[in-house]
């Protein structure tokens, strides 16, 4: 490896270094000559000019320091990236004491879960963690505890950290990094302003702050795709300048005890869509389809379904078993109404004769036509 390449795989490093952390370049560059014990980056370039190059020990401590890889080999010669983003959606795996857990990325988001926990880190910087923790292990899961809770949060940051750093080296320079007057570039919609609106809570936004919190609005959280450079309908929108959280304030978590289990709710919109399921299971023709469709079902004290069907449409006397065997499985007693006529078309023994819609849709046209007007 040449002298002149080594130097140049520093200045790479420098600025990916750089973009990664939304730094000016001349402030990663710093960082990385003292890394190297040097007082200030000219001061290694001097060096270099003369006897001194990095060894392939202090690339490695560099590389480490950066925290970026650079295309390795397979076994099989092909060149892969561990920081590409099909890398970054595989799950790690790890251990606190004898509890294990698996760090994921979902949508942006540094996910650590363990059994019957979650901890996420939102894509947003300014965004507090969320604690999730399975009701049925509230008493005895791990994250009670505020040691370990804060060494999964210290894990949970570090992958965020290489999430966001991947997204900052996927945008435009000047997206996280405002310039003197602190005007940035929307990394989307790529207008460029130093001041931005969220048109999810009408706050207005200086461009250091919503480049600071990569694009995510200070007050609501709202994602990229809801800041802009104008406020929302006209210039008269009433909008209010946000202020960003505080560090210590950004990172208190968020706790959170739920049911993380699949819920059947059986509430009233629930039963009423499965009892209509059954009346329509049993009609036999149009109209009686009508009358499964335009009945009404509500549910009392979660105990008794009562169904009005209309007198035209449901035929009298006809017991609607499927319904009733559904109730029974649910636990509810029936009750059953006739309303007076509130069937939207005239004729409604029409649909006795068919159960084809095509074909009812035909006659109930031409009656019309014969008999009647037809609105569009």
């Amino acid at each position: 490896m040449t002298i002149e390449y080594k130097i140049q795989k520093l200045k790479i490093f420098a600025k990916r270094h750089a973009r990664a952390n939304r730094l000016a370049l001349n402030q990663s560059q710093g960082m990385i000559a003292k890394e190297l014990g040097f007082s200030h980056w000219n001061a290694l370039k001097g060096a270099s000019k003369s006897d001194w190059f990095p060894s392939d020990n202090e690339l490695a401590k560099i590389e480490a320091f950066v925290g970026i890889n650079f295309q390795k080999k397979t076994e099989n010669g092909t060149e892969i990236d561990p920081d590409s983003d099909d890398n970054m959606e595989q799950d790690e795996e790890g251990r606190i004491g004898e509890h294990s857990f698996q760090i994921s990325n979902f949508l942006g988001d540094a996910m650590v879960s363990g059994k019957g926990w979650t901890v996420r880190i939102p894509e947003a910087p300014l965004a507090a963690p969320l604690v999730e923790i399975d009701e049925r292990y509230a008493e005895t899961s791990p994250v009670t505890n505020p040691k370990f809770l804060n060494q999964v949060i210290d894990i949970a940051l570090a992958h965020s950290q290489k999430i966001r750093a991947r997204m900052s080296m996927d945008w435009s320079r000047r997206s996280t990094k405002p310039d003197a007057d602190g005007r940035v570039r929307h990394p989307i919609e790529k207008d460029v302003s130093d001041k931005w609106y969220c048109w999810d809570c009408d706050a207005e936004i200086a461009g250091p702050q919503i480049a600071q919190n990569l694009w995510h609005c200070p007050g609501c959280g709202a994602n990229p795709l809801h800041i802009h450079a104008v406020s929302y309908g006209s210039d008269e929108c009433e909008t209010h300048p946000v202020k960003s959280p505080e560090y210590g304030e950004r990172l208190k978590p968020n706790v959170q005890v739920v049911e993380t289990r699949l819920t059947l709710k059986l509430n009233e919109e629930n039963i009423s869509t499965l009892i209509r399921c059954a009346l329509l299971e049993e009609a036999t023709n149009t109209s009686e389809r009508l009358g499964a469709m335009l009945a009404e079902i509500s549910l009392i004290d979660y105990e008794v379904v009562y169904i009005t069907f209309d007198e035209y449409l449901w035929p009298e006397g006809k017991e609607p078993t499927q319904a009733l065997a559904v109730a029974e499985l649910l636990g509810v007693e029936v009750e059953q109404e006739i309303s007076l006529g509130t069937f939207p078309f005239a004729w409604p023994e029409m649909g006795e004769f068919t159960s084809n819609t095509h074909e009812y849709t035909k006659m109930l046209l031409d009656a019309y036509s014969e008999h009647g007007v037809i609105y569009r």
